[in-house]
């Protein structure tokens, strides 16, 4: 990606930053955990919030925000979303 579009697309990020893998990673795990087992049918966003943002809003943020979490996040999960389940494999 080219720098002065990088710097453009974090400028108009609430959060003022790019998001981790960490972060992304996060959502997925838990999506597929027994602790998302009643959502259906949900759009889930990891953007920092650029899809609702209007206009360059990322130089706003506050240090708190635009700065990344640890990149050593707690990626695991203790729920199996098929164990002790009957799954049906269409073919």
């Amino acid at each position: 990606m080219d720098a002065e579009i990088e710097k453009g697309l974090i400028a108009s990020t609430p959060l003022g930053r790019r998001g981790t893998a960490e972060e992304v990673a996060n959502v997925y795990a838990f999506l597929a955990s027994d602790a998302a087992s009643y959502v259906t049918g949900a759009l889930w966003r990891v953007d920092g919030g650029l899809t609702t943002a209007d206009g360059a809003v990322g130089s706003k943020a506050g240090p708190a925000a635009s700065t990344p979490p640890a990149t050593t996040l707690d990626l695991h999960h203790t729920h199996d979303g098929t164990r002790h389940k009957d799954v049906v494999k269409i073919k």
